[in-house]
């Protein structure tokens, strides 16, 4: 059977407020006997006074004894009770009121009629009244059928009531809404890990759960295990057809350069031309299955410490001789001296992906600032040239991806497959590295990589 959220909202709702019933009864009990007076009622006062003015008429009478009271030809005669200050004199009209703790009555003496409550009995009055010239005061009292325990939780004072439910809806209500975040922050995580390329994140909930929040984590379950077996399977199969595409390939230059040592002047330029193209696939496939390992994990990493002007003296070196080519300016500032600890294969191609992408783009200059500090590296690497769109920017690094059209080899001569981005995002986050990338006059990357320590 499903245990739906309706029913447990609705279980939980009564749970809550049962639970603050008893726990407030529970305090209450612990409390000592309480008195809880409030204001008499007109006609429970003019009970009173009229009681008062029989027993006053009927004391001036000969022989009359106090304690026949009970015999007045009155309704609520035998609930009289006529309190003295010396107890032995106290006199109450049914024998039943000497099992009651009558002495809860003593501080209200001094004090206007009321009507009191005890966990025991009712008690109304009192009333001054002078009787066989003696000083009493006269009381109704009835006994009490409602449970002590009510009574007990009436007279608890109104902080202590409303402390007590606010703390004990608080505490049910954290532990009710924990049981329904905890699957919704699973699948949050899960569902920001995904976003993030870990196709391998699944959210952490119950099997055991049968509600709705339940079903949705088996169904973002199921959904991620087709989304990773789709992407795997693209990957591999992109891999399959660049590594089996490279055997004719080969061949293909093979013969297009025997063929070329035949050529005429007339159709030498075809040969080129194939040749070119041939080199520009050559380029490609190999640009894919270096992406295509580096997303399998299956290129060998070897990490070492790497002075950082090692690594980018070579890569500094030859942008500037690229850039001389292109009639453009690059700017380096000076290399800190510290340590990189990753491999030096992986960075170098990262680096150089990035600087030479640009080259490529930039107008007429191309920055490199680099900054360290105790615990990362800062490299930024920006151009002057177009820049690109504010929602594009998130998708420089997917595989193929340009954009414009005017950035295809096709249409433009310093353009490329959108691997390069693709494959030096992957090379740095082996690394634990982050790249970012923002406007800045024309595009702007930013590189952080922790140092080795």
């Amino acid at each position: 059977m499903k245990r739906y959220l309706l029913v447990k909202v609705f279980a939980w709702f009564w749970l809550t407020i049962i639970a603050t019933l008893l726990l407030l009864l529970g305090i209450s009990l612990l409390q000592p006997d309480v008195v809880e007076t409030k204001k008499i009622s007109r006609s429970m006062l003019h009970n009173l006074q009229q009681l008062e003015q029989v027993l006053t008429q009927v004391s001036r009478r000969p022989n009359f004894e106090l304690s026949n009271i009970a015999k007045l030809r009155k309704r609520k005669a035998r609930n009289i009770y006529l309190s003295h200050r010396v107890r032995e004199k106290s006199i109450a009209a049914n024998p039943r009121f000497k099992a009651l703790d009558l002495d809860l009555l003593s501080f209200t003496e001094d004090t206007k009629p009321l009507a009191i409550y005890t966990p025991e009995y009712k008690a109304f009055g009192p009333l001054e009244v002078t009787l066989n010239n003696d000083n009493y005061r006269l009381y109704l009292i009835f006994e009490n059928h409602t449970p002590g325990a009510i009574i007990k939780l009436r007279a608890l004072p109104l902080w202590a009531k409303i402390a007590v439910v606010l703390g004990a809806s608080l505490l049910l209500c954290f532990w009710f809404t924990r049981n329904l975040l905890t699957p919704i922050k699973a699948l949050q995580i899960s569902a920001a890990k995904l976003s993030q390329g870990d196709l391998s994140s699944r959210a952490n909930i119950d099997k055991k759960r049968q509600d709705e929040l339940g079903q949705l984590g088996h169904d973002f379950n199921l959904m991620a295990d087709k989304l990773e077996s789709l992407v795997n399977n693209q990957k591999r199969l992109l891999a399959d057809i660049s590594h089996e595409l490279r055997s004719p390939l080969t061949r293909l230059q093979m013969a297009t350069g025997l063929a070329a040592g035949h050529a005429t002047k007339d159709n030498q330029g075809y040969f080129e031309r194939i040749e070119r193209e041939a080199q520009l696939v050559e380029n490609m496939l190999g640009d894919i299955l270096h992406l295509s390992k580096l997303e399998a994990d299956q290129i060998p990493i070897e990490k070492q410490p790497i002075p950082l002007n090692e690594l980018l003296d070579p890569i500094i070196e030859d942008a500037l001789f690229e850039a001389q080519q292109l009639s453009k300016q690059f700017v380096a500032s000076t290399i800190p001296e510290v340590t990189l600890n990753g491999d030096a294969m992986l960075l170098n191609r990262a680096f150089e992906n990035i600087i030479r992408n640009a080259i490529k783009y930039a107008n007429s200059t191309i920055n490199l600032d680099i900054q360290s500090t105790n615990e990362q590296l800062l490299c930024i690497i920006k151009d002057d040239g177009k820049g690109v769109s504010e929602d594009m920017l998130d998708k420089l690094c997917i595989p193929f991806f340009r954009v414009s059209a005017a950035r295809t080899p096709e249409h433009n001569q310093k353009g490329g497959f959108g691997l390069g981005l693709a494959i030096a995002q992957h090379a740095l986050k082996v690394h634990d590295a982050h790249i970012e990338f923002t406007n800045n006059v024309g595009l702007q990357v930013s590189i952080r990589i922790p140092l080795y320590r």
